[in-house]
């Protein structure tokens, strides 16, 4: 099941928070699609590791850290 969701499978209403997320680093992907664009696994599953490096980037981002 996992590996379906792990593609840029996304809704359009997310849109412009994604792009936002990647242009500011917040976001990086994991691996590359079979075109050679990031795999942001959008659909996935979201770990607690993940969560903290996300929150790690955004207040790095703001100048926290």
């Amino acid at each position: 099941m996992r590996k379906e969701l792990q593609d840029n499978d996304s809704s359009p209403w997310s849109e412009d928070a994604r792009a936002w997320a990647v242009s500011n680093g917040l976001i990086t992907g994991s691996g590359t699609l079979v075109d050679g664009e990031p795999n942001y696994m959008w659909a996935d599953i979201l770990t607690r590791e993940q969560f903290v490096t996300v929150l790690y980037r955004f207040a790095q981002l703001i100048g926290k850290v």
